[in-house]
């Protein structure tokens, strides 16, 4: 059926085992990232100039967790276990859709 789901319409969550430690995520992340990017283009939706629906997946989800480990040099367990709870949330329930609003305006001012 689709990839990221599994029993019927509920999303895959991102597990423990599927995020890997900064260092070893950097020897492959300029390919992940390659990657993840590819997937979320046909998974945005612009509505004007300053507002950017991106509805998320199991990949979209993971990259962010693994950007956050990596950017936040994440090694303590329980921080970890943190990130992927709160970021799995953005994957919605049963039934439901999930999306980040990214509200985007270039002038500093």
């Amino acid at each position: 059926m689709f990839p990221n789901y599994k029993n019927g319409l509920t999303m895959k969550r991102v597990q423990r085992e599927d995020i890997l430690d900064f260092m070893t995520y950097e020897d492959t992340r300029d390919g992940v990232r390659k990657a993840t990017i590819s997937i979320k283009k046909d998974r945005r939706i612009h509505l004007g100039d300053h507002l950017t629906f991106l509805f998320e997946n199991t990949e979209t989800i993971k990259y962010q967790i693994q950007e956050m480990v990596r950017t936040e040099r994440i090694v303590r367990e329980s921080d970890i276990l943190h990130e992927i709870k709160t970021y799995n949330e953005l994957l919605g329930e049963k039934g439901s859709l999930g999306c980040t609003l990214l509200i985007e305006i270039r002038d500093s001012e």
